[in-house]
């Protein structure tokens, strides 16, 4: 598998620092942890990947999805990590999908489980992956971001 062409040549960490946050990639080892978070933070979830995601999600989908993230990022197609905190918590998951078919375009796009704090981590992560992605891209590289921030979602 070659990697997109964006990245053919481009390292991207699996482990990194951002600012409180701590990302590693997310890999099939962190299916029980990951399907906990993610079924436990449904009712914000909808909609970030499609308009049904993660209803009837089952274990066995979610370890073939990280297999596939990770196989992914291996072979620098796409890439995924958990958010931690300082502390190891789990508190969400961040995304990179350049444009299938094109070159210099993307989506970056996190999530932060179900907290009262949700929104403030929001808040503060943004602004560090879109800067830091904006350090490692090409100059002029059309960057958009998402996440699931929208209040009452």
């Amino acid at each position: 598998m070659n990697p997109h062409p964006d990245f053919a040549g481009r390292d991207v960490p699996a482990t990194l620092g951002l600012g409180p946050y701590h990302l590693t990639m997310l890999t099939g080892a962190d299916v029980d942890e990951d399907f906990a978070a993610v079924m436990g933070s449904a009712a914000v979830l909808r909609g970030v990947f499609g308009t049904v995601w993660p209803d009837r999600l089952t274990r066995d989908d979610n370890l073939t999805d990280l297999h596939w993230h990770h196989r992914e990022f291996t072979a620098r197609r796409s890439f995924a990590w958990i958010i931690r905190d300082a502390a190891g918590v789990y508190l969400g998951c961040a995304y990179f999908y350049p444009d299938i078919a094109t070159t210099g375009r993307g989506e970056a796009v996190f999530w932060f489980t179900d907290t009262p704090d949700r929104l403030a981590h929001i808040d503060a992560f943004g602004p560090l992956y879109r800067h830091w992605w904006g350090q490692l891209l090409p100059q002029g590289y059309d960057l958009r971001l998402s996440h699931n921030g929208v209040p009452g979602r």
